[in-house]
C-alpha cells in the first residue's frame, strides 16, 4: 500500500528544523573560536596565565558541542523525512537534545562560576 502524497510544508519545516539545529551549532562554534581566541590573547598579557588556558579550555569546549550538534541534526532531520515520505507518526528521541541542552548549560554556569570567583 503506497502512502498518502506526502505534504509538502511537512517535508519543508523538517528542514527548517535541521537548518536550526545548523545554525545553533555554527552560532556555539564560533562563541568557542571567539572565547579560545581572548585566551590567547590573554597568554601575551603579564598574570594572565591561568586565564588562556580556562579561555581556550572553554572555547574548545564549546566548539566540541557545536561540532556535536551538525551529525546529530543530520540524523534526525534523515529519521523524520524517511517517517514523513513512508507516512509514518515521526517518533524522535529526546535524549540528544537533552544531553546537547545540558552540555552548553553545564559550559555556561562554569563560565559564570569561573567570572564570579576570579
Amino acid at each position: 500500500m503506497a502512502p498518502a502524497e506526502v505534504d509538502l510544508r511537512i517535508l519543508q519545516a523538517n528542514e527548517r528544523t535541521l537548518l536550526a539545529w545548523i545554525r545553533t551549532g555554527l552560532a556555539l562554534m564560533a562563541f568557542g573560536f571567539v572565547l579560545a581566541r581572548i585566551g590567547v590573547w590573554l597568554e601575551d598579557a603579564p598574570r594572565h596565565g591561568s586565564d588562556a588556558r580556562f579561555s581556550i579550555t572553554g572555547g574548545a569546549a564549546f566548539i566540541i558541542v557545536g561540532t556535536l550538534i551538525h551529525p546529530i541534526a543530520a540524523i534526525r532531520f534523515a529519521r523524520a523525512r524517511r517517517a514523513i515520505v513512508e507516512g509514518r507518526p515521526i517518533v524522535t528521541g529526546m535524549a540528544a537534545a537533552l544531553a546537547l541542552a545540558s552540555a552548553v548549560t553545564l559550559l555556561g554556569a562554569m563560565l559564570v562560576v569561573y567570572l564570579f570567583l576570579r
